[in-house]
C-alpha cells in the first residue's frame, strides 16, 4: 500500500526536481531507460516548465523501452532562445499512437504551458517525440 502511494506521488510531482535539479533528474531517467542524454541548458528553467519536460522525457523514454524494444534511445534537452526543447527518439519499430492515452496526457501537459508537442512515428521508422516550451 505504501509503495502504491509513493508511486502515485512520484507521478504527481517528482521530488528529484527539487533535490537534484532537472539535469540530474533526467540523468536518472536516462540511466533507468538505458538511454543517452545530451543536456545543454545553462540556467534552470521555471519550475512548471522543468516539471513538464521531466514528465515528457520520463514517460516517453519509459514507453519506448517498454513497448518498442529499441536498441537505442536518445534524450536531448536544450535551450533555444526563449524555448526549452526536449526530444526523445528511439530506433524501435515506430507506429506509436500520437493520440493514445499516455501521449495525449503529455500533449495536454505541454499545451497547458502554451507549448508545442509533436510525435513522429512512422511504421518501421522509430519514434521521435518533441516538446517545446516557452521559458523566457
Amino acid at each position: 500500500m505504501l509503495a502504491d502511494l509513493r508511486a502515485v506521488a512520484w507521478r504527481v510531482y517528482p521530488a528529484a526536481l527539487d533535490t537534484l535539479g532537472l539535469e540530474e533528474a533526467l540523468t536518472a531517467v536516462a540511466e533507468g531507460a538505458g538511454a543517452t542524454l545530451w543536456y545543454d541548458v545553462a540556467r534552470p528553467p521555471p519550475g512548471p516548465v522543468a516539471t513538464a519536460v521531466y514528465f515528457v522525457v520520463a514517460e516517453t523514454a519509459t514507453n519506448a523501452v517498454k513497448h518498442a524494444s529499441p536498441s537505442s534511445v536518445r534524450i536531448e534537452v536544450w535551450r533555444a532562445g526563449d524555448l526549452l526543447r526536449a526530444r526523445v527518439g528511439d530506433d524501435g519499430p515506430g507506429g506509436a499512437d500520437a493520440l493514445g492515452g499516455g501521449l495525449a496526457g503529455l500533449r495536454r501537459r505541454v499545451a497547458a504551458l502554451d507549448g508545442r508537442f509533436t510525435v513522429h512515428s512512422p511504421a518501421g521508422g522509430g519514434t521521435v517525440v518533441e516538446a517545446e516550451l516557452p521559458c523566457g
